[in-house]
């Protein structure tokens, strides 16, 4: 799934790029758009993450109005799923990330198993 988000100004720092806070940011906002578009919003399948690992490739330059993050599911586990992520600016990418959810149980305060329709629904994309 690709989805563009438009950049602020704040997003840039004195250096002109594209500062690496920014990055998690819309990463999360691209996960958040897959699981909108396959489970449900967060308030219907509540989730955590459980880890992020970011390779940063190259800088993204100021006035790059938005960038491009393309998401895959790579792996459904029992309770998690393991997402592989790029982040382009003008066709190129800037970075490639993993990141891995849990789906949350709000009473129990733990991870709880996924289901078998939404284990295909997160699969189909």
């Amino acid at each position: 799934m690709e989805h563009r988000i438009a950049t602020r100004w704040t997003d840039f720092d004195a250096l002109g790029h594209l500062t690496h806070a920014a990055y998690p940011v819309f990463l999360d906002e691209a996960r958040d758009a897959y699981l909108r578009a396959t489970v449900g919003s967060f308030t219907e399948w509540p989730n955590v993450i459980v880890h992020l690992a970011i390779d940063y490739r190259r800088e993204i330059r100021y006035p790059a109005d938005t960038v491009l993050v393309r998401t895959l599911v790579a792996e459904v586990g029992r309770t998690s799923i393991t997402f592989e992520q790029e982040l382009a600016a003008d066709g190129e990418v800037a970075a490639t990330a993993r990141a891995v959810v849990v789906a949350w149980d709000e009473t129990a305060r733990a991870g709880r198993p996924i289901g078998h329709d939404d284990r295909a629904r997160l699969r189909a994309g």
